[in-house]
């Protein structure tokens, strides 16, 4: 792994290496970003620094001021403050461990850099050769940290309301749903439980069918004083599952 090189060696190399022209958008490449990402920037210099990458940092004598860096700091607080108004609003019901679980997994470098892949912005970063292939994990973080500059930016340069404009469209119809849909039932079914002050769910296996090699299990899901659903799976865990799923389905259908 090659290490970075002390500040003094960077700051010398800065020094000796004449400046180079900051690196902009021209007019095609702004155009079609903008259309990716849904704002048209006013300052299009906001744009410029999310996506430079303080691989060039060099190049303009070690200011930070022009790469990415402080806008992904600013970013990622402002996609953590847009996130949790979104959770709230949109789980009214849910207990704050279920928001937290969710809140993590959806401001996380994973997500950002799955965001910004669906954006198409990795051909548009300004950055070194050699950091073409930034990962940290199974992620690319030069993307995920664009992702959270660009937030930033959009903050700058459009207010509070435009960041989440953007949140929203490139957050929640993908992200929010497909995470819900992922979960354990019977996790859900707890965490309903727990937001509405009901006993927790018991599941009581009502019949056992089939040969031993292929058994087949009818198990009931009930929340005593709220209700009861029997589902059917190839396990005891599957159709305890679908039971609790049933039963939240019921749940909602009901508007509990």
């Amino acid at each position: 792994m090659t290490r970075p090189r002390p500040k003094r060696t960077r700051l010398r190399a800065a020094a000796k290496a004449p400046r180079r022209k900051r690196p902009t958008l021209n007019e095609t490449q702004r155009s079609d970003i903008e259309t990716r990402i849904g704002y048209q920037f006013r300052n299009v210099e906001w744009l410029n620094r999310a996506l430079t990458h303080p691989s060039l940092i060099d190049n303009y004598d070690g200011d930070a001021q022009f790469s990415n860096q402080r806008l992904e700091f600013l970013g990622d607080r402002v996609l953590g403050l847009v996130m949790a108004e979104i959770l709230i609003a949109k789980f009214p019901s849910e207990r704050e461990g279920y928001l937290t679980r969710l809140f993590h997994q959806l401001v996380s470098g994973e997500t950002c850099a799955d965001v910004g892949q669906s954006i198409g912005i990795k051909p548009f970063l300004f950055l070194d050769p050699s950091m073409e292939k930034n990962k940290q994990g199974s992620y690319d973080k030069s993307v995920a940290d664009a992702v959270e500059a660009i937030i930033a930016a959009i903050y700058r340069d459009g207010g509070l309301d435009a960041a989440q404009t953007f949140i929203n469209k490139h957050w929640l119809l993908e992200v929010v749903d497909r995470e819900v849909s992922q979960q354990n039932p019977k996790t859900r079914l707890s965490d309903w439980c727990g937001a509405n002050r009901a006993p927790y769910a018991a599941y009581d296996i009502v019949d056992r069918t089939g040969p031993d090699h292929e058994p087949v299990f009818t198990v009931r899901a009930r929340v005593d004083g709220h209700g009861e659903a029997i589902e059917k799976g190839r396990s005891r865990q599957e159709a305890e599952m679908a039971a609790a799923d049933r039963l939240l389905r019921d749940f909602q259908r009901d508007g509990r």
